[in-house]
């Protein structure tokens, strides 16, 4: 067996990344990024009033005038106008150019208007570019203000928007083919007999990826059967560009996964991780047109399967879009823990985000690697490394939410 961190570094060390296409900055969101994008000018690209007010020349209030004509109004999206002379005004909304000869503004809550006067009272605090945002001093024409191998959230879209790009280069999403087998599944909507169990690992683990960005999935349940698993297999790899097993990759009389990988061509990186739980893991890879596509076998336990997803393949996935990999947080025990076996132990833990700014759990006892049911209740796991056998409390370990 390899550790979880050789596992780790053969998984990442060995993808590559996606293609990349255009799209619409609408449909962008989630996706990663693949290009710079540019200021296409000064930002803000005119000196900007802040609030809704007056504007002035500073210089006049500062010299005792109190009194100033409002010869006009400067609206927000209204070409920039002038002040007839530096004694005069123009009320101003936010968002408006500054008028030319101006060079501040006076809050409206600090003006008293009669008629056509705005009256100022004494003791302002009135100075050059007063609630005015200048121009260029958010960024200069052309500079980066998005690099690429970020994720697209709103305010990536914002930006974009911004400069005007209405089309932005992002990763192209791989098709992912979830592969369930064994006899004893039967799907969700039917009633099992006594000796079946419902197909719920090839759902949790769709609703994963996509939660995780990843969205184009498809499920393909294969019985116990080594020629219709070749079979399928076969066709899944001429189309997809991942496949992610669930079952059939232990030493079990039925588990035909690893033999049929090895018969398809896929090439093995590994098998078998000294972890708790999802010991027998598999990671490969295929060749299609040029490209090295990532095969996981996972165990078929749900927390196993789950676990193994979230540590390896999601991240592996991420790296493969173009995204950083992402380091994992770390929390503190709440209470003393031992654990004796040689193996990683990946344990589902409650979170607690306590008023301190610090991060704890409290791990969740549950019977086995099937006992999805009292996962359910944790919000991730907490990592304890191999070569301890003793983790007391307040020691901070890395910790690894559930995907959304």
């Amino acid at each position: 067996m390899i550790t979880v961190q050789e596992a780790e570094k053969l998984i990442l060390d060995s993808i590559g990344e996606t293609e990349t296409e255009n799209v619409p900055l609408e449909a962008a969101l989630g996706r990663c990024l693949r290009e710079p994008v540019l200021a296409d000018r000064a930002l803000p690209p005119f000196d900007r009033a802040t609030l809704d007010g007056i504007a002035i020349n500073s210089s006049s209030y500062n010299t005792g005038q109190r009194k100033f004509k409002i010869a006009g109004t400067a609206a927000a999206g209204a070409p920039q106008q002038e002040l007839p002379d530096v004694k005069s005004a123009l009320e101003i909304m936010t968002g408006a150019p500054l008028p030319r000869l101006a060079d501040c503004v006076v809050k409206i809550e600090d003006i008293e208007i009669k008629k056509d006067t705005a009256l100022l009272p004494d003791g302002l605090q009135l100075d050059y570019h007063t609630a005015v945002h200048p121009q260029g001093s958010d960024c200069s024409q052309g500079k980066e203000l998005l690099s690429p191998q970020r994720l697209v959230t709103a305010k990536e879209i914002a930006i974009a928007a911004s400069v005007g790009k209405s089309e932005i280069l992002v990763s192209k999403i791989p098709h992912i083919a979830i592969v369930p087998t064994g006899d004893e599944l039967v799907s969700i909507d039917q009633i099992p007999e006594p000796h079946q169990i419902r197909r719920s690992n090839d759902i949790t683990l769709a609703a994963a990826l996509k939660s995780s960005g990843f969205t184009s999935v498809e499920l393909v349940h294969i019985p116990d059967n080594p020629e219709q698993i070749e079979t399928q297999l076969r066709e899944l790899m001429t189309r997809c560009d991942s496949i992610i097993l669930a079952g059939g990759v232990s030493k079990g009389k039925y588990d035909y996964i690893p033999e049929t990988l090895a018969k398809l061509g896929v090439s093995i990186r590994f098998q078998w991780v000294s972890q708790r739980p999802g010991k027998p893991m598999w990671y490969g890879q295929f060749s299609r047109d040029g490209k090295r596509l990532p095969v996981f076998a996972l165990p078929g336990n749900p927390v196993s399967c789950f676990t193994c997803l979230r540590r390896y393949a999601i991240p592996a996935l991420e790296k493969w879009i173009g995204l950083p990999v992402n380091q994992p947080a770390y929390a503190k025990l709440e209470h003393d823990l031992t654990f004796k076996p040689e193996l990683t132990l990946f344990l589902p833990a409650i979170a607690e985000h306590r008023p301190s700014g610090e991060l704890w759990v409290k791990p969740a006892l549950f019977n086995t690697s099937g006992d999805f049911v009292s996962v359910a209740q944790t919000d991730g796991f907490i990592e304890l490394p191999k070569s301890r056998k003793v983790f007391p409390e307040g020691e901070a370990f890395q910790f690894y939410p559930w995907p959304r």
